[in-house]
């Protein structure tokens, strides 16, 4: 399996490309770079603005403080989603605690994605809809306490 098909493969998994055909998806995977990292790596910097999107290919990494992390991830795993629609401030930190391969989509290519397969963008309104529809209940919950 090649390294396009293998992204492929994992980018099905993400809740933002779950609904995409393969074929869609091949295209995003063909957008994606493709790292080595070495452990320790700080692949999100809170607060920096960035729009690079990663998929875990191998290794480890943990969101938060590497002592106290609020998330571990592992191959298959993936984080930054939102940057490629919308780059903003960076919540968290995510480091590597392993030597890692990750792929990495950035705005400007997922965005050429979306010219050239028309057929993701009602996947990805379908997406953002489902966010912010469980963003408004858990506002309307908390609200009610």
């Amino acid at each position: 399996m090649d390294s396009v098909d293998r992204i492929r493969e994992q980018l099905a998994s993400v809740p933002l490309f779950a609904r995409c055909h393969p074929s869609d998806l091949r295209a995003v995977a063909t957008r994606c770079d493709v790292r080595e990292v070495p452990a320790g790596t700080v692949l999100i910097h809170t607060g920096e603005l960035d729009d690079e999107f990663f998929v875990l290919l191998s290794g480890a990494a943990v969101r938060g403080a590497p002592d106290a992390p609020v998330r571990k991830f592992g191959p298959g795993d993936y984080f930054g989603e939102l940057a490629v629609l919308d780059p903003a401030p960076r919540s968290l930190d995510v480091t590597t605690t392993t030597d890692s391969v990750v792929a990495t989509l950035t705005r400007a290519a997922f965005l050429t994605v979306l010219d050239a397969v028309p057929g993701i963008t009602p996947q990805l309104l379908q997406f953002m809809a489902g966010r912010l529809r469980a963003s408004d209940l858990h506002e309307e919950h908390e609200g009610q306490q």
